[in-house]
């Protein structure tokens, strides 16, 4: 879990984030990102990816890859990493490789 001045939890810092951030579309996820001081992650899971198991699955995941991200200095800045449901779920390996691949880019 990440530490909580890792987290954005506020609603408007979510929008802030996604409306003038810079947007990066990847297989499984779509990556936001904004210059900060602090390294901050958010994580937007819709109810369309499945039921609240789902849902915190992939949230648990996602969490668990940005703190390591965020630890060891390869994330940045305000993210949100927001989730597209259209069909199949990411394995952790692939929910991985496109967090890698969005921050590469």
């Amino acid at each position: 879990m990440l530490k909580r001045h890792n987290r954005i939890v506020g609603p408007n810092d979510f929008r802030q984030v996604v409306r003038r951030g810079s947007k990066r579309v990847m297989v499984f996820i779509i990556v936001y990102q904004r210059p900060s001081d602090v390294s901050r992650v958010g994580v937007i899971v819709t109810s369309k990816c499945g039921n609240a198991v789902v849902r915190n699955l992939l949230r648990r995941r996602t969490h668990a890859i940005c703190r390591e991200l965020v630890d060891t200095g390869q994330m940045s800045g305000d993210t949100i990493v927001r989730f597209r449901c259209e069909g199949r779920q990411p394995s952790f390996a692939d929910l991985k490789n496109d967090i890698l691949g969005a921050l590469a880019s």
